[in-house]
């Protein structure tokens, strides 16, 4: 339990530097397939949330 509250910690506060990075990201395959608003802004939402997750499992297992 002690574990999970961690990283979730240490995501919460990885979330503001992960925004920029899933914007691009999600550009990237805007440009090849042509996303709607919605799908652009839910696929933004996604990658941001996996990108701090990943960094917040990176900062307590490493």
């Amino acid at each position: 339990m002690k574990d999970i509250l961690f990283v979730l910690v240490f995501s919460v506060v990885l979330l503001f530097f992960s925004i920029y990075p899933a914007i691009k990201i999600v550009e990237f395959f805007d440009k090849k397939d042509k996303l709607s608003n919605f799908h652009f802004n839910v696929y933004t939402v996604i990658i941001t949330i996996l990108i701090s997750l990943s960094g917040g499992l990176f900062l307590r297992y490493f």
